[in-house]
């Protein structure tokens, strides 16, 4: 079940328009649902998921799967 919800939103957002998905990423981290803290993340992963957000802010859209296989990780 959650994982259908989650692909259901997935595809949603893939319609978004780089700034709608730009948003999108500063309401999560804003609402911290996705914190970036020593606490939650290695640091490998803060500073895969930074450097996600700065494509994200170049209206790229990041496919965590995909980009992990591009950075061998």
């Amino acid at each position: 079940m959650a994982l259908s919800r989650v692909k259901q939103v997935v595809e949603q957002i893939k319609t978004f328009s780089p700034a709608e998905k730009i948003e999108l990423f500063k309401a999560l981290f804003n609402e911290k649902l996705i914190p970036i803290d020593k606490e939650h993340f290695t640091e490998d992963e803060i500073n895969e998921i930074k450097t996600a957000q700065q494509e994200v802010t170049h209206g790229e859209w990041v496919d965590f799967d995909e980009f992990r296989k591009k950075l061998d990780l």
